[in-house]
């Protein structure tokens, strides 16, 4: 009685996955030393306030129809109650997720912003979230109305080129005063505030790559469309 065929030897599969391993291992150590010689150079050289200068694109403030509030940071709905209070606009949009909004409401309203001056956007997810879902809200013309959007520093420049990009005429970007002092001009911030500023920085760059290759940009930034 003949042996049935053996087995063809697993090898050569086994050959191939350490092979593929090695390959992933050698590309996460390029990365890993890309990413280390970039922080080297944002941190201890001037490269570091100039991409500053890139991602942070704020205005003077001035009279609005709404402030809208991009969710995210605590901060933003303090900046928002200190605008509506110094009679920049009316009306307060708070645009995030339904539990955003809810925490936001609370915070501003805390703040002395008027329930009827708030208006809420639970719809947005993301950046390139709230340019529609604000469009969306009712009464709201976004060739004619005037907008202040308010977002943290290092979210000014994206947020700006994505409600451009969606086509917004009307539009004044600004972040809390306090953390930027009105506007980003370094002249010598020194190696330890860029190194607090450095995963900001990074996460705005790769998120303005992100967003490049998704066709949801316009306008000046880091990035020119």
């Amino acid at each position: 009685m003949n042996a049935p065929p053996a087995e063809a030897p697993a090898a050569p599969a086994r050959s191939r996955g350490r092979r593929a391993l090695r390959r992933f291992a050698v590309c996460l150590q390029w990365a890993i030393n890309l990413a280390v010689i970039a922080a080297v150079i944002l941190v201890f050289t001037p490269a570091g306030d100039s991409c500053g200068r890139w991602l942070i694109d704020v205005d003077e403030p001035a009279g609005a129809d709404y402030i809208v509030v991009l969710g995210g940071e605590a901060a933003r709905v303090v900046e928002a109650a200190n605008l509506f209070r110094r009679g920049l606009a009316e009306k307060v949009i708070i645009s995030s997720t339904p539990d955003g909004v809810e925490s936001f409401t609370r915070a501003v309203r805390a703040y002395g912003v008027p329930a009827g001056a708030v208006i809420l956007d639970p719809d947005a997810t993301r950046t390139a979230d709230h340019p529609r879902t604000v469009a969306a809200l009712p009464g709201i013309d976004k060739q004619r109305d005037r907008f202040i959007i308010l977002t943290s520093p290092f979210h000014t420049a994206r947020a700006r080129a994505c409600f451009r990009r969606a086509g917004y005429e009307n539009l004044r970007v600004l972040s809390p005063e306090w953390q930027t002092g009105g506007a980003f001009a370094p002249a010598d911030r020194g190696w330890g505030n860029r190194a607090q500023d450095l995963p900001k920085m990074f996460y705005e760059t790769l998120a303005w790559g992100y967003y490049k290759l998704r066709g949801w940009l316009q306008g000046p930034g880091l990035m020119q469309s």
